[in-house]
């Protein structure tokens, strides 16, 4: 048994999706269902009910996934408190799934050129899985959006600001409007991002903050999934900008709120603990390259 084999079966679980999983962990979903069959084949019992159309973990699975889970939090534990011993210096950052919208690959690679000779680490989570990883010392530092975050615990530096709009589908009734207020919607179908989303509590705070509860008809951690409701005109999705804008899809259109809501992505690292000297380093890279950015394109974070 690999300790990969486990983080493939957690991001299995975590999403309920083999293609979203393989993406979660840049891999094939055939060499997913290969690890996945070959941990089954090893353990003599199967993880996954695969009569079902959607992924339902057997009986087995649930205590052995329990299981999983206590020795993946205690690996990644490990490596954090190892880390200071390691002649290698490592860093480990995890990363709301924004990485390529935000134009945070760009800074991992040009941070990777610089410095060859750090392991760095990133991994994708929600941003309900990074702060409680985050706190219990699993990684060092963690891209995540500002809303809700708690100042006091957390030392931040601002990468990004993004504002939400509401995306519709160009055969919409409101698709020639300029803007539109949250209110004018209150009858419309919600398409929306997952719970344990920073977007998701996000959308649903504007929404009751406009008087209304918002219907939520289908919800989804995945953009293309989200886009191509609303292409069909199921319903309407609020989102962030930046976020529409690198994932435009056909016969989707995006129209401004009247209502201001933005969300900082920000690089948060614990308050409660010594800041380790590659953790710094990194900081102060991002530090210097967001100035750069601000000051040869009149960049505004």
């Amino acid at each position: 048994m690999e300790m990969k084999q486990l983080e493939y079966l957690l991001k299995l679980v975590e999403t309920g999706n083999y293609l979203a999983a393989a993406e979660a962990l840049f891999i094939s979903q055939s060499s997913l269902s290969k690890q996945i069959l070959a941990l089954e084949k090893e353990l003599g019992f199967q993880l996954f009910d695969r009569s079902k159309r959607k992924i339902a973990i057997t009986p087995a699975g649930l205590v052995f996934l329990r299981h999983a889970q206590e020795i993946n939090q205690a690996y990644q534990a490990m490596l954090v408190e190892t880390k200071p011993y390691k002649t290698t210096p490592a860093l480990t950052i995890m990363a709301i799934p924004v990485i390529a919208q935000y134009g945070i690959a760009a800074y991992i690679a040009q941070f990777q050129r610089e410095y060859p000779d750090i392991q760095l680490t990133l991994r994708e989570r929600e941003a309900s899985a990074i702060l409680p990883a985050l706190n219990d010392h699993q990684c060092d530092l963690a891209f995540v959006r500002d809303n809700y975050l708690d100042r006091d615990r957390y030392t931040v530096l601002e990468v990004a600001c993004d504002k939400m709009l509401v995306a519709l589908s160009d055969k919409h009734r409101f698709a020639a409007r300029k803007s539109l207020a949250l209110v004018e919607l209150s009858d419309e179908n919600f398409i929306m991002f997952d719970k344990g989303t920073v977007v998701h509590e996000l959308a649903v705070d504007a929404c009751r903050n406009a008087g209304f509860e918002p219907r939520i008809f289908y919800a989804s951690l995945r953009v293309e999934s989200v886009l191509g409701m609303v292409a069909s005109n199921s319903g309407v999705a609020l989102m962030m900008q930046k976020v529409f804008e690198y994932h435009q899809s056909p016969a989707v259109i995006a129209i401004p709120l009247v209502e201001m809501i933005e969300s900082r992505l920000v690089l948060a690292v614990l308050k409660d603990k010594p800041v380790a000297r590659v953790s710094k380093l990194f900081i102060s890279f991002m530090k210097e390259a967001l100035d750069v950015k601000k000051t040869s394109r009149g960049y505004e974070p």
